[in-house]
């Protein structure tokens, strides 16, 4: 069994349907403090390592924990988190029509090894149509993701390519977990 260090529903349930036994425990991190001037790979990367140093000042005796996070890139700017609905729809505006990319960083953690992986699956969207942008954003669905993407909902219909992992894109790539599980 392992330990996901997470509040996120979408990775909970990424290892629940890879049928990996886990149990989550909820951990709030603020990621603004984490430059985001630098390469998405190492933001990403740079982050998980934040949140492991704060779970073990936390819960120093646990083994078996998995971080995770992720980010957006579009047009050379790394998508956090929207703040607001206009913050919402400026991110969803670049992605329009545009390519963006889901940048995921795991970190995995036993007595036995440590394992650190960042992925991403990059994708070429179609131009979004205005009323379903603002119908997302009043359902309040795109305000706990990064860049406001949201590939299992609303983008998941202007999807015009995809190249790598659909998990990754969600926030975990399963798939290279597994592999070492």
């Amino acid at each position: 069994m392992i330990y996901l260090a997470s509040s996120s529903q979408t990775r909970a349930k990424i290892l629940q349907s890879a049928g990996i036994e886990f149990e989550q425990i909820f951990i709030d991190f603020d990621e603004s403090g984490i430059s985001k001037t630098q390469n998405p790979f190492v933001y990403a990367q740079n982050v998980v390592k934040a949140k492991q140093e704060q779970f073990e000042k936390i819960y120093p005796k646990y083994d078996n924990v998995l971080f995770a996070d992720s980010c957006v890139e579009c047009n050379g700017e790394i998508l956090g988190k929207p703040k607001n609905g206009d913050d919402a729809y400026r991110l969803l505006k670049m992605q329009s029509d545009n390519y963006a990319k889901v940048i995921t960083a795991m970190l995995f953690k036993s007595s036995q090894k440590t394992i650190i992986n960042v992925s991403s699956t990059l994708y070429k969207f179609a131009k979004f149509d205005e009323d379903e942008i603002y119908t997302y954003i009043i359902s309040g669905e795109c305000m706990d993701k990064a860049g406001a993407m949201m590939v299992e909902g609303f983008n998941k219909a202007y999807i015009k390519e995809q190249i790598g992992y659909t998990s990754t894109a969600r926030g975990l790539n399963v798939e290279i977990l597994k592999a070492f599980l």
